[in-house]
Parts: C-alpha cells; structure tokens; sequence
C-alpha cells in the first residue's frame, strides 16, 4: 500500500487505486475493499459492460473533457501523443482511456463516499509505457489532477499471471504466452512506481 505526501498535487483522501499487471487479481481486489465499506463506490463498474458502449462513453469524455478543460485535453493529448505509441491501435486506446479516467477524475462528487478505480491514473500512465516508443511528461499528465490518497499493489508471479490469463473470458492486453511481454509489462510497471514514487507516494507495511 502507497500513501501519497506531497504539497505539489491534489490529494482527495476519499480517492484510492489499485495498480498492477493484467490478471493480478485489481479488480477482485477493489471488490473486496469495497465490499468492507458500504460508502465505498467502485468507479469503474459504473461503465456499460458492452464493447461499444463502452467506447463510445469513452469519446463522449472526451468531448466532455474537452469542453470543460480544453486546456488541460490539448496538453494531455500532446504529451502522449509525443510518447510515441508502437501502433495507432494503442495511442487511441491510451488516448481514449485517459480522457475516460480524467473526466471521471474531475467530476466524482465530493461527498461521504470513498471512490475507488481498478484502471485509474497510475494504471494508466502503466498502460502508456507499456506501449510507448519515447519518455513522455508524466508529471504533466498528473499537474491538475486530484490524485488518489491510497494506492494498492497487485503482483502474482509469471506462472500465475498466466494461468489467470487462460482463465478470463476477457480479453487481456498483453498475450502472456510470450514472455518478451511479460517482460515488457513489469518494465511498464517498474517505471510506473517509479513515478509513484517522485509524485511522493510512501508505501506502507500492512502493520504500519
């Protein structure tokens, strides 16, 4: 668990994420701290479940995002943009995710509740590097953002990553069948706590 102490970002107290690679059990997760609490809203279950509806929440943010901030749409557009995305598949799918994420960011309400993502902010600045050519302004990308108090961290070994790949019925990003992606992901997420770490997340022991 990660404690973020900063005095440069936003801290929301009632937001938390959880980050790690596909199939680490993020999601099974969130469903367990949420089911603890009974103010705790799982952010993403809130999306449509199909394909197309979902994309097509996803550019409907985006436009959103761009009306009320755009500003803010144009300089995250650019910065990922230049991270040089290995396929246009992959930068429209950072792209649309993270406008999703940061329209989502803005506009939870502030109230009782605690707020928590399985593909947050940090999972997406994971999913960028995963896919990216050049380094990219993630302090940029993170400048107006209310970032979330508390950050978990899901991590299985390899054989399990695996198997619990064959196990989904969704599909999975990154084909753990070929090592050199397994490779590449926890390189992704290496450097995403890395930036974790810089913003100024703690982690914490579970006693402490």
């Amino acid at each position: 668990m990660f404690i973020l102490n900063s005095q440069v970002y936003f801290n929301k107290k009632n937001f938390s994420e959880v980050v790690g690679m596909p199939a680490s059990g993020k999601t099974t997760l969130v469903k367990q701290l949420v089911n603890k609490k009974t103010n705790c809203i799982n952010v993403n279950e809130r999306l449509p479940k199909g394909t197309i509806q979902r994309q097509l929440r996803k550019i409907k943010c985006g436009f959103l995002l761009f009306i009320d901030s755009p500003n803010s749409f144009i300089r995250d557009t650019k910065i990922i943009i230049a991270s040089k995305q290995d396929s246009k598949i992959n930068l429209y799918s950072v792209l649309s995710n993270w406008y999703l994420i940061s329209y989502q960011n803005r506009n939870c309400s502030v109230d009782k509740n605690e707020y928590i993502w399985d593909q947050g902010l940090f999972q997406a600045i994971w999913s960028i590097y995963y896919s990216a050519l050049n380094e990219f302004d993630y302090l940029g990308l993170l400048k107006d953002k209310k970032l979330p108090h508390t950050i978990f961290l899901t991590d299985i070994n390899n054989e399990e990553l695996i198997l619990r790949s064959h196990q989904r019925q969704d599909s999975n990003r990154l084909n753990y069948d070929d090592k050199e992606k397994i490779v590449k992901g926890r390189t992704a997420l290496a450097r995403t706590l890395q930036v974790m770490e810089q913003v100024g997340y703690q982690q914490k022991s579970k006693s402490g």
